[in-house]
């Protein structure tokens, strides 16, 4: 059976951070051709952003020859409990369905990386991943007008990721 992986990202601020990391993972190649879907999670405020950032996902996907189903999900603003509740949601429905779980922490702001991150525990997990900008010099530009040194990615899982714990 081939691994299927759902990439689950976090926007907030920075629609660029969001943009770039999902870059970075299909550059680097690691499961690349197992995202088979993408879901980008916003709270309120941010959600004008949510176009643009579902246009780049699927352009860069495109560039890979992948084509991952793309959903986004708007939460209210610090609305953790319903985060909370979404996230085990779609966690449960994407293990019953076959899934592990990618998920981008990177742009997510504070009251749904916690939600997210309490929530999959419980289920089978590839990566939780982070990329840093060292130089706020370069804020709003694209992964490859950055230099790669200032932008350091961490796979807190290891780079293997778990299964059920």
């Amino acid at each position: 059976m081939t691994m299927k992986i759902a990439y689950v990202a976090l926007l907030g601020r920075s629609p660029w951070a969001l943009v770039n990391t999902y870059y970075k993972v299909l550059k680097d190649g690691k499961g690349r051709r197992a995202i088979g879907r993408v879901y980008i999670f916003t709270e309120e405020r941010y959600r004008k952003n949510l176009p643009k950032v579902v246009k780049a996902i699927k352009a860069i996907s495109e560039a890979y020859n992948l084509n991952p189903t793309v959903e986004t999900e708007v939460v209210p603003d610090y609305g953790f409990f319903v985060a909370d509740k979404k996230f085990r949601e779609l966690f449960s429905k994407l293990e019953r369905e076959g899934y592990r779980i990618g998920l981008d922490i990177t742009s997510g702001r504070k009251a749904l990386v916690a939600a997210a991150i309490v929530q999959i525990r419980e289920f089978p997990v590839s990566f939780i991943i982070y990329m840093g900008l060292l130089d706020l010099d370069f804020p709003d530009r694209p992964y490859m007008m950055i230099p790669t040194h200032m932008q350091p990615i961490k796979n807190f899982l290891g780079e293997e990721g778990n299964g059920h714990r």
